[in-house]
């Protein structure tokens, strides 16, 4: 089986014991919108309702926004605000960086402790 939003939204639901109702009553959307989304019968929902579902399932937001393919709104937000790592984003893009050049490159913040003497000091 393909791995959907809706699908995923679905495994999600049910490990968490909750039923399409109650999460539907939980994000105050209809049972037969949320049934929708599960079936794929509708495109995945905005990126702040996303956010509410996982906060109501209480699952990993991020889980839901990569399998919705949306970015979460307060790196979106951050990357608006920062046109370096949009820059940095373009030519990561550009370069077709993969899994692993991600992997090396966050090995490398953590080992030159990036951004670390700015964290510190707020």
């Amino acid at each position: 089986m393909t791995e959907t939003f809706g699908n995923i939204l679905r495994a999600l639901r049910l490990n968490a014991g909750v039923g399409l109702r109650e999460l539907a009553r939980l994000i105050n959307k209809s049972p037969g919108y949320l049934s929708d989304v599960e079936k794929d019968h509708v495109p995945p929902p905005s990126e702040e309702m996303i956010l509410t579902i996982a906060a109501a399932l209480n699952e990993d937001k991020d889980k839901l926004l990569v399998a919705a393919q949306k970015m979460d709104p307060e790196l979106f937000s951050y990357v608006a605000r920062e046109p370096r790592a949009a820059d940095f984003l373009r030519m990561a893009k550009a370069k077709g960086f993969d899994s692993s050049d991600w992997q090396k490159l966050s090995q490398l913040v953590e080992y030159t402790n990036l951004g670390e003497e700015k964290k510190d000091k707020k």
